[in-house]
């Protein structure tokens, strides 16, 4: 099953890709000085850059395991009901202030371009998903059943 992606959002993973590759490349010239200073036991600048290194290897791995992706385009994102590329406002029963989230991919989360995002396929964002103004919805949060509403419905804009 493809992961849904913005358009947009695949240009800055192209740009996020270019820069673990090149801090791939530094972190392999910092192991092998870190190398060259003796004992691989005790050095912990070796052990130090080896574990840079597994860090940027897992988040490149992280990336790529979205693939494939399908695109979705702006102009495609519908304000009828709650789906990808919208911020939802919702208000929870109760509380004064209505919070606003983005109900993007993990994509969009892992890059962190956008405030509040939920992921499409997280409980949270299966809850809301399809869901109009005004309806109302609950979920059980640390062990209590809370009650929301969607109180609007909008269209991420291009950045």
């Amino acid at each position: 099953m493809a992961t849904l992606i913005l358009r947009e959002t695949h240009n800055k993973l192209i740009e996020e890709m270019k820069l673990i590759d090149k801090l791939k490349i530094q972190t392999s010239h910092e192991i092998k000085e870190a190398a060259s200073h003796g004992d691989l036991k005790e050095n912990y600048d070796y052990k130090a850059a080896k574990e840079k290194m597994n860090l940027i290897l897992n988040k490149k791995e992280l990336l790529h395991s979205y693939m494939p992706f399908e695109f979705v385009d702006f102009q495609y994102i519908g304000i009828e009901d709650v789906g990808f590329g919208n911020i939802v406002t919702i208000q929870e029963q109760g509380t004064d202030n209505p919070e606003e989230y983005y109900l993007l991919g993990p994509i969009e989360f892992e890059l962190d371009l956008y405030p509040n995002i939920i992921t499409y396929h997280s409980p949270f964002g299966n809850t809301i998903y399809g869901k109009k103004i005004n309806d109302e919805f609950s979920l059980t949060i640390k062990r209590k059943e809370t009650t929301f509403k969607i109180i609007g419905i909008d269209r991420i804009k291009s950045e």
